[in-house]
């Protein structure tokens, strides 16, 4: 017999709220169309949430919910209410006929009823099935938190995008209230998604407090009317007695509108009619129709052989879900490739079903860790994860290690997990869903986070002594974590081997990092591994505060229970090995693969050691700094005051609008929610009208400065190495361009002189000096290459000044003739036409009528018109494919376009120009990163280490006798690292810090 996590599909009824998908599919799946531009996005996310649902409920009893087309019985209550709703966009109006459609085709059954909302239909519904079938249960597929007062033992709520399935005590624990009391919850709360105004100043603590004392609002009204709610909250409750009751009215479901439960109506049976697959080919769902028509077929011929499977394959859609299921699937992903027009597609491999003791195992022998290693020297190829105490490589403790040589099965060897007096045991003898999986505040007070080191007294605990010594771990395994032979994989492995090479282990052999590899395959989606892991499995993992808790009760994982640290490590180690086995066909498919083996992955290990090695700063000058900036936003302060003639908060929007509108009468630019902007713009605008808007500039080009620089740069120094260590992130900007954190070095601004001082506070180590190599121009030669322009290319080539070229062009006169002025706006054109700027942009940017802007943008297209038809072309061509791609091959999909609204599909377009230019000057970057570590490590002699990556200059620091060998070995990596047909230039410079370079 089919089952699904809610039971016996035959006394289930599931009632979906189709507007609750509507709206997430579409905001969640950005714009997509047919091949006739009309939008399909929603279609598309409804189809295939259904599918999940199908797959993993096995409903036999389905129902779909509308809202009713006519205005709701509540407007006539209260004519505001969901007043303060817009309109649905307009790519989403013309889906809602199609989403019915396709519900029709798929023979679901569904409900309408004039003047009800599809939350009232529900409650109905809900209410009647379980008074006329008894032992029947009722699932609400939703998210909307109205449905969760008809919560009770037979009816729960399952929010599908959460993936979480809500009881009357999840209820409780998300409102602080039961299920019965959420009306009166939102009563006096108030919902500003419907517009239900609630009780002034009573927020969600004083609401969960009031109904616990006095049960309902009803009880709550009279306790403060008999004088027992005291003071202000006493006196709001008998003002706003009207709103308070009103709004419970409006936050009561009606459970006895006119509509009868029809078992017949809804039941249901996965079936494709053949104007389902009509109306997929319609929407150009090419993989959607080619599965769901073959699952058809499939059916249809199990029936005629009277081959029909017991454990619900008869009535399966293509999709995965939960923990485990034994079929393949196929689940949207902009990552994966795809026809023209349609959503791509990943296909899942499905999570076996096994219990956790076989699925996780633990290593706490000598014999079973030989069986380890000899499982790895047979797989040639391995998972790999580690545990520690800190996220800061160099502060982390290893805890244990996380290895997945067989794709049945993770094992965890504990190194230094910590006894407690207060731990208790943990039970893992459950059915193993990470939604059930127990905290560890649930198992009692573990004790404070470890705050010492590996044998502190001060430290909560004893070592577990049945855990291997971690030397005798890290002897036998060290060997194939420095042996390439072995291929890793894993996610994040820059931490992993972060933390390994401060213990002196030196790994080799990256084979895959998961997270950059659905970077390659997604720059724009989220690449932690909970993501991932639902997006190409559709299976949750446990989480980090799973295990750990969260907040002030978070405690540190060596006091994680041995059994509970399985489960959760190895359950990583093994998730990224599936994880790897799907994601190499795509990147294969999508002809990414060396785009991920040639440039993404080998700079894994490079940011790595750039990382480890830091750089120092000079903390005594930065000191400087801040009394230096201290002292000029007092004297800006002062100045001001001379204008106010008393004292002002410069950092007070309210009192700045008042200055700049009400007492000196300046012009106001445009407003916010609390009043007149002052925002750096209006500041701008008004600069030349006055002379206090320059200084109001003033104060905060220091005071950023101060606070995000100057001040916290110190506080970053580590106190073991003196340095700072940055965080370089591969996985972040959707061009594939490195960032920074911890400190942001791209945001160090360097065109203002101040901005130029905080440069000066990064210094070589003593002995040494810092070196740097930028590439001239990298944008525009790129652009030069490749729109093939005779007359770009012919600049670089004969290494003349661009910018006056452009000017001479676009103005009509020689390059000795262009003046400041001129190069100038020739050489915002060159970079901002790239980037799809306007003539209105222009203008503003150069402060020139925006006709004249249009002139010289004409202009300049008239003389440079292969740069021209190459822009207009990539914009064609992401048209007719969804995506861009540099010249590496990297790709980036552009959801929007072909999107109906000209705001957004203007951006895409601006992207689809942009992409190619700046995404090849990043993997450009990249490619002459590796180049540059090879010869580096060929030539260790010269003591040369790269320290930082910003924008389109790397910087190292090296012995100053060295200096000459190490530019050439820099100036051959960068220059070599693509061949254009315009030669790449690199500037190298040294100095003492980096200011001065």
């Amino acid at each position: 017999m089919a089952t699904s996590r809610f039971g016996d599909p035959k006394q289930t009824l599931y009632l979906v709220d189709i507007s609750s998908f509507i709206f997430r599919a579409f905001f969640a799946i950005r714009s997509l169309s047919n091949k006739k531009g009309e939008p399909t996005n929603a279609v598309y996310g409804v189809a295939t949430m259904m599918a999940r649902l199908v797959e993993e409920a096995k409903p036999e009893f389905l129902t779909i919910v509308y809202d009713s087309k006519e205005p709701s019985f509540r407007k006539e209550v209260y004519p505001e209410y969901k007043a303060n709703r817009s309109a649905p966009p307009d790519d989403l109006l013309p889906q809602f006929d199609r989403i019915e459609q396709l519900i029709n085709c798929l023979e679901i059954s569904s409900y309408r009823q004039s003047g009800f909302e599809a939350d009232d239909i529900i409650a109905t519904l809900a209410i009647k099935w379980c008074a006329e079938n008894p032992k029947h249960r009722v699932v609400l597929v939703t998210g909307d938190k109205d449905l969760m007062q008809l919560v009770n033992d037979r009816v729960v709520l399952w929010d599908t995008m959460a993936n979480k399935v809500y009881g009357p005590a999840d209820v409780e624990e998300k409102f602080g209230v039961k299920p019965l009391q959420i009306r009166d919850y939102l009563g006096l709360v108030g919902d500003s998604s419907d517009n239900i105004p609630g009780v002034p100043s009573i927020g969600p603590k004083s609401a969960v407090d009031l109904l616990k004392a006095y049960g309902d609002v009803a009880g709550i009204l009279a306790a403060a009317k008999n004088g027992d709610i005291a003071g202000k909250k006493g006196e709001v409750l008998k003002t706003h007695e009207k709103a308070a009751l009103l709004s419970v009215e409006l936050a009561t479901l009606k459970m006895d509108i006119p509509v009868e439960v029809d078992l017949k109506k809804m039941a249901y049976q996965f079936h494709v009619t053949e104007d389902c697959g009509t109306l997929l080919k319609e929407l150009d769902f090419h993989s959607l129709h080619e599965r769901w028509m073959g699952k058809e077929a499939s059916n249809a011929a199990n029936a005629a052989s009277g081959d029909v499977k017991g454990d619900g394959a008869d009535s399966t859609l293509s999709s995965t879900a939960g923990t485990g299921l034994n079929a393949s699937a196929s689940f949207p992903s902009a990552s994966a490739a795809r026809e023209p027009g349609e959503r791509a597609t990943v296909t899942v491999t499905i999570i076996p079903t096994k219990p956790d003791s076989e699925r996780f195992r633990t290593i706490r022998t000598e014999k079973e860790f030989e069986e380890l290693l000899t499982g790895i020297e047979n797989a040639g190829e391995f998972g790999f994860d580690i545990e520690t105490t800190s996220l800061n490589p160099r502060e982390a403790k290893l805890v244990g290690i996380a290895i997945c040589y067989d794709r049945e099965f993770g094992c965890y060897i504990p190194l230094q997990h910590r006894t407690h007096p207060a731990q208790g045991s943990f039970d893992l003898s459950g059915s193993g869903s990470r939604s059930s999986a127990a905290k560890l505040s649930d198992m009692g007070q573990l004790g404070a986070p470890l705050s010492g080191t590996e044998g502190d007294e001060a430290s909560p605990g004893v070592r577990d002594p049945s855990q291997l010594p971690q030397n005798y771990v890290l002897e036998r395994l060290t060997p194939y974590l420095e042996n390439p032979k072995y291929g890793k994989i894993g996610q994040n492995l820059k931490y992993d081997f972060g933390v390994l090479a401060e213990m002196g282990i030196k790994p080799k052999g990256i084979l895959a990092d998961t997270m950059v590899a659905d970077y390659v395959l997604d720059p724009e989606g989220r690449h932690n591994l909970e993501a991932l892991a639902l997006k190409y499995c559709d299976y949750s993992v446990m989480t980090y505060e799973d295990v750990c808790g969260k907040g002030k009760d978070q405690t540190c994982f060596d006091l994680v229970p041995i059994e509970l640290a399985t489960r959760y490590s190895g359950e990583d180690a093994w998730i990224a090995v599936r994880l790897w086995d799907l994601m190499k066909p795509k990147l294969e498919a999508q002809k990414l693969m060396s785009v991920f083996t040639e440039i993404d992955l080998p700079l894994v290990m490079i940011l790595s050691e750039m990382e480890r090695q830091g750089v120092e700063i000079d903390t005594e000058w930065l000191a400087q700094l801040s009394r230096e900036f201290d002292t000029e936003l007092k004297a800006i302060e002062l100045k001001i005051q001379e204008f106010t003639k008393k004292p002002i908060n410069l950092n007070s929007p309210k009192q700045l609008a008042q200055l700049l509108f009400e007492d000196l009468k300046l012009p106001p630019q445009g407003k916010t929610k609390t009043g007149f902007s002052t925002d750096a713009k209006v500041l701008e605008a008004l600069a030349d009208l006055h002379e206090i808007p320059k200084l109001l500039m003033e104060y905060r080009e220091i005071s950023k400065l101060k606070g995000t620089y100057v001040d916290p740069l110190p506080e970053l120094k580590d106190p073991k190495t003196g340095r700072i260590h940055a965080s370089f992130n591969q996985a972040v900007a959707a061009t594939g361009r490195l960032s920074s954190s911890d400190p942001n070095l791209q945001n160090i601004p360097i065109r203002s002189k101040r901005g130029q001082k905080i440069r000066k506070a990064f210094i070589p180590s003593r002995g040494n000096v810092l070196v740097s190599a930028d590439y001239s121009q990298i944008e525009l030669r790129l652009l030069a290459h490749m729109s093939g322009d005779p007359e770009l290319v012919n600049s670089f080539r004969t290494e003349e000044d661009v910018h006056k070229r452009t000017a001479s062009e676009i103005f009509g006169i020689t390059p000795d003739q262009v003046d400041d002025r001129q190069r100038g706006i020739a050489k915002a054109i060159n970079f901002g036409l790239m980037y799809g700027k306007s003539a209105f942009g222009l203008s503003q940017e150069l402060k020139i009528p925006r006709k004249e802007a249009q002139e010289v943008i004409d202009k300049y297209f008239q003389r440079y018109r292969a740069v021209k038809i190459f822009l207009d072309q990539q914009i064609q061509e992401a048209r007719e494919k969804g995506w861009t791609a540099t010249l590496a091959g990297r790709k980036r999909t552009l959801h929007d376009i072909n999107a109906k609204n000209p705001a957004m599909r203007s951006i895409a377009e601006r992207m689809a120009m942009n992409t190619p230019i700046q995404g090849t000057a990043a993997d450009l970057m990249k490619i002459a990163m590796i180049r540059l570590d090879e010869a580096l490590k060929k030539n260790l002699k010269l003591g040369a280490k790269l320290l930082i990556q910003v924008h389109d200059e790397v910087v190292l620091e090296c012995p100053e006798k060295n200096v000459p060998e190490v530019q050439k070995l820099i100036v051959d990596a960068m220059e070599g690292a693509m061949q254009l047909n315009v030669p790449l230039k690199v500037n190298a410079s040294t100095g003492s810090n980096w200011m001065d370079l």
